[in-house]
Protein backbone atom coordinates (compact mmCIF):
# COMPACT_ATOMS: atom_id res chain seq x y z
CA UNK A 1 0.00 0.00 0.00
CA UNK A 2 2.75 2.20 1.13
CA UNK A 3 4.74 1.77 -2.67
CA UNK A 4 1.15 2.41 -4.27
CA UNK A 5 1.39 6.34 -2.41
CA UNK A 6 4.98 6.46 -4.61
CA UNK A 7 6.16 5.83 -0.72
CA UNK A 8 9.91 3.76 -0.86
CA UNK A 9 9.96 0.50 0.86
CA UNK A 10 13.36 1.70 3.03
CA UNK A 11 11.65 4.45 3.95
CA UNK A 12 8.59 2.44 5.18
CA UNK A 13 11.07 0.20 7.00
CA UNK A 14 13.25 3.12 8.71
CA UNK A 15 13.95 2.31 12.21
CA UNK A 16 11.85 -1.13 12.55
CA UNK A 17 15.03 -3.33 11.94
CA UNK A 18 12.37 -5.61 9.80
CA UNK A 19 13.84 -7.80 6.72
CA UNK A 20 12.36 -7.05 3.62
CA UNK A 21 11.64 -10.46 2.81
CA UNK A 22 9.56 -11.00 6.20
CA UNK A 23 6.62 -9.52 3.70
CA UNK A 24 6.70 -12.93 1.92
CA UNK A 25 7.39 -15.35 4.47
CA UNK A 26 3.93 -16.57 6.12
CA UNK A 27 5.81 -17.66 9.21
CA UNK A 28 7.72 -14.08 9.85
CA UNK A 29 6.12 -12.46 12.82
CA UNK A 30 6.18 -8.88 13.95
CA UNK A 31 6.81 -7.97 17.24
CA UNK A 32 4.59 -5.24 18.74
CA UNK A 33 6.95 -2.15 18.56
CA UNK A 34 7.76 -3.34 14.67
CA UNK A 35 3.71 -2.83 14.10
CA UNK A 36 4.11 0.67 15.93
CA UNK A 37 7.25 2.11 14.50
CA UNK A 38 5.82 0.87 10.71
CA UNK A 39 2.60 1.86 11.61
CA UNK A 40 3.92 5.56 12.67
CA UNK A 41 6.30 5.66 9.16
CA UNK A 42 3.14 4.86 6.83
CA UNK A 43 1.07 7.53 8.40
CA UNK A 44 3.51 10.56 8.42
CA UNK A 45 4.73 9.63 4.64
CA UNK A 46 1.22 9.31 3.82
CA UNK A 47 -0.27 12.00 5.08
CA UNK A 48 -3.67 10.32 4.22
CA UNK A 49 -6.32 10.34 6.93
CA UNK A 50 -8.27 7.47 5.87
CA UNK A 51 -5.46 5.25 4.76
CA UNK A 52 -6.59 2.95 7.74
CA UNK A 53 -9.97 2.25 5.46
CA UNK A 54 -7.82 1.54 2.44
CA UNK A 55 -5.44 -0.66 3.77
CA UNK A 56 -8.29 -2.84 5.88
CA UNK A 57 -9.97 -3.35 2.77
CA UNK A 58 -6.99 -4.49 0.42
CA UNK A 59 -5.80 -6.69 2.64
CA UNK A 60 -6.75 -10.42 1.56
CA UNK A 61 -6.87 -13.19 3.88
CA UNK A 62 -3.67 -14.95 2.12
CA UNK A 63 -1.60 -12.72 3.78
CA UNK A 64 -2.36 -13.84 7.34
CA UNK A 65 -0.56 -16.51 6.78
CA UNK A 66 -1.26 -20.52 8.34
CA UNK A 67 -3.98 -18.44 10.05
CA UNK A 68 -5.65 -17.73 6.94
CA UNK A 69 -5.77 -21.01 5.59
CA UNK A 70 -7.25 -21.83 8.55
CA UNK A 71 -10.32 -19.00 8.75
CA UNK A 72 -10.68 -19.56 4.70
CA UNK A 73 -11.32 -23.03 5.68
CA UNK A 74 -13.68 -22.93 8.64
CA UNK A 75 -17.22 -23.84 8.20
CA UNK A 76 -19.12 -20.38 9.10
CA UNK A 77 -18.47 -17.07 10.05
CA UNK A 78 -18.38 -17.82 14.18
CA UNK A 79 -16.08 -20.72 13.86
CA UNK A 80 -14.00 -18.22 11.68
CA UNK A 81 -13.75 -15.65 14.51
CA UNK A 82 -13.06 -18.20 17.35
CA UNK A 83 -10.51 -19.18 15.13
CA UNK A 84 -9.27 -15.66 15.02
CA UNK A 85 -9.59 -15.12 19.00
CA UNK A 86 -7.17 -17.75 19.46
CA UNK A 87 -4.55 -17.25 17.16
CA UNK A 88 -4.71 -13.20 16.43
CA UNK A 89 -1.29 -12.94 17.65
CA UNK A 90 0.83 -15.12 15.11
CA UNK A 91 -0.77 -11.77 12.69
CA UNK A 92 -1.23 -8.25 14.64
CA UNK A 93 0.01 -8.18 18.48
CA UNK A 94 -1.11 -4.90 18.45
CA UNK A 95 -4.21 -5.20 19.16
CA UNK A 96 -6.86 -7.48 20.53
CA UNK A 97 -10.90 -8.33 19.61
CA UNK A 98 -13.39 -9.62 21.69
CA UNK A 99 -16.68 -11.13 20.37
CA UNK A 100 -20.12 -10.43 22.29
CA UNK A 101 -23.34 -11.50 21.38
CA UNK A 102 -26.38 -10.10 23.00
CA UNK A 103 -29.46 -11.89 21.81
CA UNK A 104 -30.19 -10.42 17.97
CA UNK A 105 -27.21 -8.60 18.15
CA UNK A 106 -23.74 -9.47 17.81
CA UNK A 107 -20.28 -7.28 18.43
CA UNK A 108 -17.00 -7.52 17.11
CA UNK A 109 -14.74 -5.06 19.39
CA UNK A 110 -11.68 -3.60 19.47
CA UNK A 111 -10.07 -4.09 22.99
CA UNK A 112 -6.85 -3.47 22.74
CA UNK A 113 -5.35 0.05 24.38
CA UNK A 114 -2.39 1.58 22.24
CA UNK A 115 -1.43 4.72 23.93
CA UNK A 116 -0.29 6.59 20.70
CA UNK A 117 -3.79 8.30 19.31
CA UNK A 118 -3.04 8.37 15.93
CA UNK A 119 -1.49 4.79 15.38
CA UNK A 120 -4.55 3.59 17.50
CA UNK A 121 -7.12 5.51 14.90
CA UNK A 122 -5.24 4.01 12.39
CA UNK A 123 -5.44 0.42 13.29
CA UNK A 124 -9.41 1.14 14.44
CA UNK A 125 -10.06 1.68 10.89
CA UNK A 126 -7.96 -0.89 8.77
CA UNK A 127 -9.65 -3.45 12.03
CA UNK A 128 -12.99 -1.89 10.57
CA UNK A 129 -12.74 -2.12 7.12
CA UNK A 130 -10.82 -5.86 6.69
CA UNK A 131 -13.25 -7.19 9.15
CA UNK A 132 -16.46 -6.27 6.95
CA UNK A 133 -14.29 -7.11 3.49
CA UNK A 134 -13.12 -10.57 4.65
CA UNK A 135 -16.52 -11.21 6.50
CA UNK A 136 -17.64 -10.40 2.54
CA UNK A 137 -15.11 -12.26 1.11
CA UNK A 138 -16.14 -15.74 3.38
CA UNK A 139 -19.26 -15.71 2.64
CA UNK A 140 -20.18 -14.76 -0.77
CA UNK A 141 -22.99 -12.54 0.75
CA UNK A 142 -23.02 -8.40 0.87
CA UNK A 143 -22.82 -8.12 4.84
CA UNK A 144 -23.69 -4.97 5.78
CA UNK A 145 -23.58 -4.35 9.67
CA UNK A 146 -26.30 -2.74 11.57
CA UNK A 147 -23.87 0.00 12.95
CA UNK A 148 -20.05 0.80 13.10
CA UNK A 149 -19.43 2.81 16.69
CA UNK A 150 -16.31 4.58 16.74
CA UNK A 151 -14.20 5.75 20.11
CA UNK A 152 -13.22 9.70 18.87
CA UNK A 153 -14.38 12.14 18.17
CA UNK A 154 -16.06 13.20 14.59
CA UNK A 155 -13.41 14.13 12.24
CA UNK A 156 -13.81 16.61 9.41
CA UNK A 157 -13.23 14.19 6.88
CA UNK A 158 -16.21 11.58 8.46
CA UNK A 159 -18.26 12.02 4.76
CA UNK A 160 -15.35 9.66 4.13
CA UNK A 161 -16.15 7.42 6.22
CA UNK A 162 -19.65 7.43 5.33
CA UNK A 163 -18.98 7.04 1.44
CA UNK A 164 -16.81 3.49 2.85
CA UNK A 165 -19.38 2.08 4.21
CA UNK A 166 -22.24 3.37 1.90
CA UNK A 167 -25.62 2.34 4.24
CA UNK A 168 -23.81 1.88 7.49
CA UNK A 169 -24.64 3.77 10.37
CA UNK A 170 -21.68 4.77 11.34
CA UNK A 171 -21.69 6.34 15.55
CA UNK A 172 -18.87 8.85 16.56
CA UNK A 173 -17.92 9.66 20.37
CA UNK A 174 -18.73 5.93 21.08
CA UNK A 175 -17.12 3.92 24.57
CA UNK A 176 -15.28 2.10 21.85
CA UNK A 177 -14.79 0.87 19.10
CA UNK A 178 -16.80 -1.76 17.26
CA UNK A 179 -18.93 -3.53 14.22
CA UNK A 180 -22.29 -4.59 15.42
CA UNK A 181 -24.35 -6.83 13.38
CA UNK A 182 -27.28 -9.39 13.21
CA UNK A 183 -26.37 -12.11 14.81
CA UNK A 184 -27.66 -14.47 12.30
CA UNK A 185 -24.71 -13.62 10.43
CA UNK A 186 -22.59 -15.79 12.58
CA UNK A 187 -23.92 -18.81 11.17
CA UNK A 188 -23.58 -17.64 7.26
CA UNK A 189 -21.52 -20.80 6.02
CA UNK A 190 -18.33 -19.93 4.29
CA UNK A 191 -17.77 -20.41 0.28
CA UNK A 192 -14.74 -22.41 0.86
CA UNK A 193 -14.93 -24.44 3.61
CA UNK A 194 -13.15 -27.39 3.56
CA UNK A 195 -12.76 -29.57 7.51
CA UNK A 196 -9.43 -31.76 6.72
CA UNK A 197 -7.65 -28.61 5.85
CA UNK A 198 -9.60 -26.41 8.57
CA UNK A 199 -7.78 -29.04 10.90
CA UNK A 200 -4.33 -28.98 9.70
CA UNK A 201 -4.37 -25.39 8.83
CA UNK A 202 -5.32 -24.87 12.74
CA UNK A 203 -3.07 -27.70 14.19
CA UNK A 204 -0.13 -25.04 12.29
CA UNK A 205 -1.04 -22.25 14.30
CA UNK A 206 -1.12 -24.14 17.53
CA UNK A 207 2.20 -25.34 16.74
CA UNK A 208 3.68 -21.92 15.96
CA UNK A 209 1.80 -20.69 19.22
CA UNK A 210 3.20 -22.95 21.43
CA UNK A 211 7.12 -22.50 19.81
CA UNK A 212 5.89 -18.43 20.96
CA UNK A 213 5.38 -19.49 24.75
CA UNK A 214 2.14 -17.90 26.16
CA UNK A 215 1.33 -14.89 23.86
CA UNK A 216 -2.25 -13.82 25.24
CA UNK A 217 -1.78 -9.93 25.68
CA UNK A 218 -0.74 -8.63 28.68
CA UNK A 219 -3.15 -5.47 28.47
CA UNK A 220 -5.91 -7.78 27.89
CA UNK A 221 -5.00 -9.61 31.30
CA UNK A 222 -4.88 -6.46 33.06
CA UNK A 223 -8.21 -5.02 31.59
CA UNK A 224 -10.05 -8.40 32.21
CA UNK A 225 -9.41 -7.84 35.50
CA UNK A 226 -10.38 -4.20 35.91
CA UNK A 227 -13.46 -4.87 34.19
CA UNK A 228 -14.49 -7.56 36.80
CA UNK A 229 -14.11 -4.94 39.65
CA UNK A 230 -16.00 -2.26 38.00
CA UNK A 231 -16.38 0.79 40.70
CA UNK A 232 -13.48 -0.65 42.75
CA UNK A 233 -10.78 -1.06 40.90
CA UNK A 234 -7.76 -3.14 42.51
CA UNK A 235 -4.43 -1.57 42.81
CA UNK A 236 -1.08 -3.11 40.47
CA UNK A 237 -0.27 -5.33 43.73
CA UNK A 238 -3.50 -6.96 43.82
CA UNK A 239 -3.38 -7.45 39.97
CA UNK A 240 0.04 -8.82 39.87
CA UNK A 241 -0.99 -11.20 42.53
CA UNK A 242 -3.87 -12.65 40.39
CA UNK A 243 -1.50 -12.88 37.64
CA UNK A 244 0.80 -14.47 39.73
CA UNK A 245 3.77 -12.25 39.01
CA UNK A 246 5.52 -9.08 40.74
CA UNK A 247 4.42 -5.74 40.96
CA UNK A 248 7.93 -4.95 39.17
CA UNK A 249 7.03 -7.78 36.35
CA UNK A 250 3.85 -6.85 35.84
CA UNK A 251 5.01 -3.05 35.39
CA UNK A 252 7.97 -3.96 32.66
CA UNK A 253 5.73 -6.13 30.67
CA UNK A 254 3.23 -2.82 30.44
CA UNK A 255 6.35 -0.97 29.35
CA UNK A 256 7.69 -3.16 26.51
CA UNK A 257 4.34 -2.59 25.13
CA UNK A 258 4.19 1.06 25.34
CA UNK A 259 2.09 1.58 28.44
CA UNK A 260 1.44 1.26 31.74
CA UNK A 261 -1.42 0.33 34.62
CA UNK A 262 -2.44 3.76 35.16
CA UNK A 263 -2.94 4.26 31.03
CA UNK A 264 -5.23 1.17 31.15
CA UNK A 265 -6.71 1.84 33.90
CA UNK A 266 -8.04 5.46 32.75
CA UNK A 267 -8.89 3.74 29.13
CA UNK A 268 -11.36 1.93 31.00
CA UNK A 269 -12.90 4.14 33.12
CA UNK A 270 -13.15 6.54 29.99
CA UNK A 271 -15.13 3.49 28.41
CA UNK A 272 -17.42 3.30 31.29
CA UNK A 273 -17.88 6.97 32.10
CA UNK A 274 -18.72 7.52 27.99
CA UNK A 275 -20.97 4.54 28.04
CA UNK A 276 -22.91 5.77 30.92
CA UNK A 277 -23.05 9.73 29.75
CA UNK A 278 -24.27 7.85 26.28
CA UNK A 279 -27.14 5.15 27.51
CA UNK A 280 -28.15 6.30 31.13
CA UNK A 281 -29.81 9.24 32.72
CA UNK A 282 -27.42 9.42 36.03
CA UNK A 283 -26.47 12.41 37.53
CA UNK A 284 -22.33 13.08 37.08
CA UNK A 285 -22.09 12.78 40.70
CA UNK A 286 -22.61 9.00 40.73
CA UNK A 287 -21.17 7.87 37.21
CA UNK A 288 -18.04 9.40 38.92
CA UNK A 289 -18.38 7.30 41.68
CA UNK A 290 -19.14 4.35 39.88
CA UNK A 291 -16.32 4.64 38.05
CA UNK A 292 -14.01 4.79 41.20
CA UNK A 293 -14.08 9.33 41.57
CA UNK A 294 -14.92 10.06 45.34
CA UNK A 295 -14.77 13.83 44.15
CA UNK A 296 -16.89 14.70 40.80
CA UNK A 297 -14.69 17.29 40.27
CA UNK A 298 -11.74 15.20 40.18
CA UNK A 299 -13.57 13.18 37.49
CA UNK A 300 -14.65 15.83 35.42
CA UNK A 301 -11.16 17.06 35.18
CA UNK A 302 -10.03 13.26 34.20
CA UNK A 303 -12.70 12.91 31.68
CA UNK A 304 -11.32 16.24 29.89
CA UNK A 305 -7.87 15.27 29.84
CA UNK A 306 -9.04 11.76 28.36
CA UNK A 307 -11.55 12.78 25.76
CA UNK A 308 -10.45 16.99 25.05
CA UNK A 309 -13.93 17.62 26.28
CA UNK A 310 -16.63 17.91 29.49
CA UNK A 311 -18.77 15.06 30.65
CA UNK A 312 -21.58 17.50 29.44
CA UNK A 313 -20.32 17.24 25.71
CA UNK A 314 -21.41 13.78 26.06
CA UNK A 315 -24.94 14.55 27.19
CA UNK A 316 -25.76 17.38 24.40
CA UNK A 317 -24.62 14.61 21.48
CA UNK A 318 -26.57 12.15 22.98
CA UNK A 319 -29.72 14.68 22.98
CA UNK A 320 -28.81 16.20 19.31
CA UNK A 321 -29.15 13.07 17.86
CA UNK A 322 -32.98 12.25 19.20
Amino acid sequence: MGQEKGISQDALLENTEIDPAAFSDPKALLTYQQVIILTNNTLRLSNEPTLGIELGKAININQFGMLGYAILSCANVRQALNLGLKYHVLIDPAFNFEVVEQGEMTSVRLTSHIPIETIYNFLCDVFIANFISLARFLTGLNILPRAININRPKPDFSDRYEQFFEGCLINWDQPRTEIVFDSSIMDAPTTLADEATAKMAESQCADILSRMGPREGIVVKVRRILLSHPGHFPPIETVASHLATSTRTLSRSLQEVSTSYQKILDEVRKEMAIEYLNTSSLPIEEIAALIGYNDPSNFRKAFKRWTGNPPSYYRAVRKSVK
